[in-house]
């Protein structure tokens, strides 16, 4: 999602009882794809993300995180 210049990547979680997590802030889109590459997403599936969202839209990827990247990229809201 994009709000003014930045772009938010927010964690969704399949389990209920998870917590809610803050969004990951990535400041452009090179930043962005270089986040999603990071997370182990296909080129095309980055691509359509940064169309999507350049037109105001929402993507909406799935994702299999470890653990690790969860803590490390998406922190539980306090």
């Amino acid at each position: 999602m994009r709000r003014g210049s930045v772009y938010h990547v927010r964690y969704a979680s399949n389990n209920p009882y998870d917590p809610d997590r803050q969004p990951h802030a990535c400041h452009d889109e090179a930043a962005l794809t270089a986040f999603l590459h990071h997370l182990g997403m296909e080129a095309a599936a980055i691509r359509q993300a940064c169309v999507t969202v350049q037109t105001g839209g929402v993507a909406v990827l799935r994702i299999l995180l470890s653990l690790g990247q969860m803590q490390a990229f998406f922190r539980p809201t306090t």
